[in-house]
């Protein structure tokens, strides 16, 4: 059996900071400079991590091993970045992101055909194994 609750265990949901995460779907339009891309989305993510509410991000490629439908994909975006947030109103980040989009580095590595994918998703529940 596990401990007993402690005090901080039985903060009412309510009380606690609203968690989400922001996930945007991207590609490079140059294969041959996928090095100068990644670079570039460097800068980009510590930029983006300027925004308030924005605490952690990552970065990832698809794997070759997907469990996907016949004919559904991530259609020309393989890079996933994952913005970690901790605010109290999702909509006042999502905007604050929008809002200052000029203000960050952009790359015409940036593949605008498909255009990238953001999305927010709010925290619902956690499990670990």
């Amino acid at each position: 059996m596990g401990d007993a609750p402690t005090k901080d265990d039985s903060i009412a949901k309510e009380d606690r900071m609203a968690r989400a995460l922001m996930l945007v779907a991207s590609n490079s339009n140059d294969a041959h400079r996928i090095g100068e891309f990644n670079d570039w989305y460097s800068l980009h993510i510590q930029e983006l991590l300027q925004v308030e509410g924005i605490i952690s991000a990552t970065r990832w490629q698809a794997s070759p091993h997907q469990l996907l439908p016949d004919g559904i994909g991530i259609e020309g975006r393989p890079f996933l970045a994952l913005y970690e947030i901790e605010c109290d109103d999702v909509e006042a980040v999502r905007d604050r992101v929008r809002d200052s989009s000029n203000d960050r580095t952009h790359s015409d590595l940036l593949e605008l055909e498909p255009l990238p994918i953001t999305l927010f998703f709010e925290h619902v529940g956690e499990w670990k194994a």
